[in-house]
């Protein structure tokens, strides 16, 4: 805890020392709609309930820099009429930094604080602005992460707690010390007066797929995106090229398709390798990866109870081909996972028709996933919960959550074994349970803070669980310069 106070303070009177950025747009002016996440699984710019913490970011609009310092939507504000003069020309430059910091206080592999700093910068780029091209977008981003505690003895990773799916979906994989590289570097088309549009190069699927706006403040990856895409998606810290396609049918009903590279899931049984990673890596895999592809399709209908009550559905299915890792004790692995899944968010009030537009007021949001036992750790898991952003009176920025779920384990040994307290594989099956509660308080418009808890029942699963359940407190601090 000592640690954590530490940090708290350090963070908290950065901007004294000129610190960095927010993982999210801050909605303390206005109510912006972008979506970001992070890791083992992740999110960066996202409406007033989706504020994630992730590492990566997402193309941004336009946004007020020029007044100054604590008015101004970032710590360094207009750069003197720069950074106005660049936007109205077609080029939009953000920076983040997001303080993540856990205690465990019990449960799980070990107890101790844990945590890590994402950064990222990112460059949009209109070209109906610059080139006078219509309809295009380059988008770069480029990240970091550092872990600020050592790895815990025994199981030698960074994250004490046990839980195969995530104490915090910000953190990268737990066998890396930091990550650097370009996440995100694409260029995107859209056609016929925005009815469809094309995406290529290396992108974070989740920012797409499996996404659900209302739950991106939460830290548990559960609330991100479903447990049976762990080992699957592209996403944080493993970002990929890729194909994707929008499709705009009517008003309320949008398809997107994705084809990604998916060697980051290949297993090679001759050697026992996984991989290589695709997180650090350019394109080189994408044509010539020996049949491992993630492919993906996520359909979205979206409706209005009221002017004040928007709602949406969502339904995905996706195929992981090729021969691929799994979490348990097979030296052959699988081929061919297969999943579905499906999504639901609904305004239940909201003060009026602006802010829910935006995404204020209170919202019921949840996810059900579905995949093979016999091919996936994960064959289904349940996640629902609220979140709410201008409730507290005077605190029209201020957000707040709460949300649990469910993931069940495979018990085919082969497939999922749980991990023993001294790092050694357990029983299969069971399942995991979490819950998780936290307010974010919008400091000024390019900083908050979000204190937090969790607790996560029988982390890791197993039958009969072999670690006990865990209690953490989190404090979030996320700036944007």
């Amino acid at each position: 805890m000592l640690e954590l106070t530490y940090l708290l303070l350090l963070l908290v009177e950065a901007p004294d020392a000129g610190a960095s950025a927010a993982s999210e747009r801050p909605p303390a002016i206005s109510f912006d709609d972008e979506s970001a996440k992070l890791p083992r699984t992740q999110h960066a710019m996202n409406s007033p309930n989706s504020m994630q913490c992730a590492t990566r970011m997402s193309p941004i609009s336009a946004r007020s820099h020029d007044r100054w310092p604590f008015e101004s939507m970032s710590l360094t504000s207009d750069w003197n009429g720069l950074r106005t003069d660049l936007e109205d020309s077609g080029l939009f430059l953000q920076g983040r930094y997001t303080a993540l910091m856990m205690e465990n206080f019990s449960g799980g592999l070990d107890t101790g604080f844990f945590g890590g700093g994402p950064i990222g910068i990112t460059l949009t780029a209109d070209t109906g602005k610059l080139i006078g091209h219509d309809g295009g977008t380059f988008f770069i981003d480029l990240e970091y992460f550092d872990w600020y505690n050592d790895r815990f003895p025994q199981q030698n990773e960074f994250d004490p707690t046990g839980s195969f799916v995530g104490s915090n979906g910000n953190f990268i994989n737990a066998d890396d010390d930091t990550f650097a590289a370009i996440a995100q570097l694409y260029y995107e088309q859209s056609m016929f007066d925005d009815v469809c549009s094309l995406r290529f190069g290396k992108m974070d699927a989740n920012d797409t797929f499996s996404n659900i706006d209302a739950a991106g403040s939460f830290q548990y990856n559960l609330m991100h995106n479903a447990p049976s895409l762990n080992l699957y998606l592209p996403t944080y810290p493993e970002e990929a090229t890729g194909l994707q396609a929008r499709l705009n049918i009517g008003n309320h009903v949008t398809g997107h398709f994705g084809w990604y590279d998916g060697t980051s899931a290949a297993y090679d049984p001759a050697t026992g390798v996984t991989g290589p990673g695709t997180g650090t890596r350019g394109p080189a895999t994408f044509f010539d990866n020996d049949g491992h592809w993630f492919l993906i399709t996520e359909w979205e209908l979206d409706w209005q109870l009221s002017e004040r009550h928007p709602g949406s559905f969502a339904f995905g299915a996706w195929l992981q081909t090729g021969r691929t890792t799994t979490a348990g004790s097979s030296t052959d692995g699988v081929e061919d996972v297969p999943g579905l899944y499906m999504s639901w968010q609904q305004t239940i009030w909201s003060g009026d028709k602006q802010s829910a537009d935006a995404g204020g007021g209170i919202r019921f949001f949840g996810q059900f996933a579905l995949s093979d036992a016999d091919k996936n750790p994960s064959p289904w898991s349940l996640m629902a919960g609220l979140s709410a952003t201008g409730v507290v009176p005077g605190r029209p920025a201020d957000a707040l959550g709460i949300a649990g779920g469910w993931t069940a384990f495979s018990d085919n040994q082969a497939i999922y074994q749980s991990v023993l307290p001294n790092g050694d594989p357990g029983p299969a099956g069971g399942h995991e349970t979490g819950l998780e509660i936290f307010y974010k308080a919008q400091i000024t418009p390019w900083l908050y803070v979000q204190p937090g808890f969790e607790w996560i029942g029988s982390p890791g699963g197993g039958d009969t669980s072999p670690l006990d359940d865990d209690i953490i407190g989190y404090v979030v601090v996320g700036m944007e310069f």
